[in-house]
């Protein structure tokens, strides 16, 4: 009798084990998220913009290894009309299911994204794969929107010809090395007073020199200015900082500073830096490709970005796309799957920056490719990258163009930046 009691007692005790064991697993099931999906299946169109399909082609093929069963197609899009082509899709029911994000884009396309729920990836987490910046962009109210493929920063290229033809041993580290270099490297015809060799191209807008509004942009937060208030809606950047970063960018395009180096009407920087017409000039990682497709000789080395002579510690500036999944998708759950594998793969990451030719945006990578003589220092710089939001990148950037040439024209840098900033809150 006490036997067959026992015997029911442990069919009691293992029905209730089997019971609890299999609510657990049901409560697991319903709680799943893409972080712990486990093998996968369906269809993925990723659209990309300046990344032909060869360079997705690796990425997809080392993810394939892994998750044989989802299919993806990769779409590379025109990129004169990508933003606008993104924001007609996702009005449609065909919208692809992974997009490129720009970092600037948050402020005015994060009500077509989907964000990555909080159970799949903590931001604490996401803070520690990657630089600060990464996260004031794409997670800045610790909501994850976006993932990073990379991390472009701007630096200075310099033509080392001209340097050792000129008696000038080393380029300059900081900005007032930069100013003293300038009446020894420009060349300016005596008769007509027109710049013949411009030591740098620094001090036009948009109309002649590429990523104006970007280095005009990271002279304000060198010198501190605020960019904006407590909301993205509310530009602070009149101020006496911000003026000065103004003042200071435009005077090399002014005939009668001593660091006079350039003018709006002198050959476009890209190519006059290609044209060895120019000797110096700021840009990011993705032109040194271009350049060695303008002038295959060209001898030129990019060194890190000019900080002020004074300053604690360096920033730089960053320019760079991510991936993100569009709202109202059907596939989301798939697609945050592929991004978070993306994001927690170093294998994944190198894949696409070995196509690519780019920088990394992954801490550990950073630290991998900190030293390695073609990436180095954009991984560097990286670390201390900054940006700022704006409600519409593109807006901002023709307003900061007009700025500047207003300021040329004579206007006050102070009523050139109030009339900016007028015209970016109006939107």
């Amino acid at each position: 009798m006490k036997l067959k009691l026992a015997r029911n007692q442990i069919i009691i005790i293992a029905l209730g084990v089997f019971i609890v064991v299999l609510f657990l697993g049901i409560i697991v099931f319903f709680r799943r998220t893409p972080a712990n999906s486990g093998l996968r299946s369906g269809n993925l169109t990723i659209w990309g913009v300046f990344d032909d399909a060869a360079v997705f082609r690796s990425v997809i093929e080392k993810y394939n290894q892994v998750q044989p069963n989802v299919k993806i197609n990769y779409v590379q899009k025109n990129p004169l009309t990508y933003e606008q082509d993104v924001v007609n899709a996702l009005a449609t029911p065909n919208a692809p299911d992974i997009i490129m994000f720009h970092n600037t884009w948050l402020p005015k396309h994060a009500d077509k994204i989907q964000p990555l729920v909080p159970s799949a990836m903590n931001i604490e987490e996401y803070r520690r794969l990657y630089p600060d910046v990464v996260v004031q962009d794409f997670a800045p109210d610790g909501v994850i929107y976006a993932a990073p493929l990379y991390v472009d920063t701007l630096a200075l290229y310099y033509n080392n010809d001209i340097f050792d033809r000129e008696g000038v041993a080393l380029p300059p580290k900081n900005w007032k090395e930069f100013q003293d270099i300038i009446p020894k490297l420009r060349l300016i015809n005596t008769r007509t007073g027109q710049i013949e060799t411009a030591a740098a191209a620094i001090g036009g807008s948009e109309k002649s020199i590429n990523r104006a509004t970007d280095l005009i942009s990271l002279l304000m937060l060198q010198d501190g200015t605020t960019m904006v208030g407590n909301n993205v809606h509310q530009p602070s950047f009149v101020s006496d900082e911000g003026a000065a970063a103004v003042d200071f960018y435009t005077n090399f395009a002014n005939p009668k500073s001593p660091f006079y180096t350039w003018d709006e009407a002198f050959s476009y920087s890209i190519d006059g830096f290609a044209a060895e017409d120019v000797v110096m000039m700021f840009n990011y990682q993705h032109q040194e490709k271009l350049l060695k497709e303008k002038n295959p000789f060209l001898n030129f080395s990019i060194v890190p970005m000019l900080q002020p002579a004074q300053a604690e510690r360096p920033v730089n500036y960053a320019n760079y796309w991510g991936l993100a999944v569009p709202a109202k998708n059907k596939n989301w759950r798939l697609a945050w799957h592929f991004i978070l594998d993306f994001m927690k793969s170093p294998e994944l990451n190198e894949a696409y920056l070995n196509a690519a030719n780019r920088p990394p945006a992954l801490r550990s990578l950073i630290n991998k490719y900190i030293n390695d003589p073609a990436l180095g220092v954009f991984a560097r710089q990286a670390l201390t990258a900054r940006s700022w939001p704006q409600i519409d990148n593109n807006l901002t950037e023709r307003a900061f163009s007009t700025m500047i040439g207003q300021v040329l024209g004579g206007r006050p840098a102070m009523q050139a930046l109030i009339e900016a900033r007028e015209t970016l809150k109006k939107l």
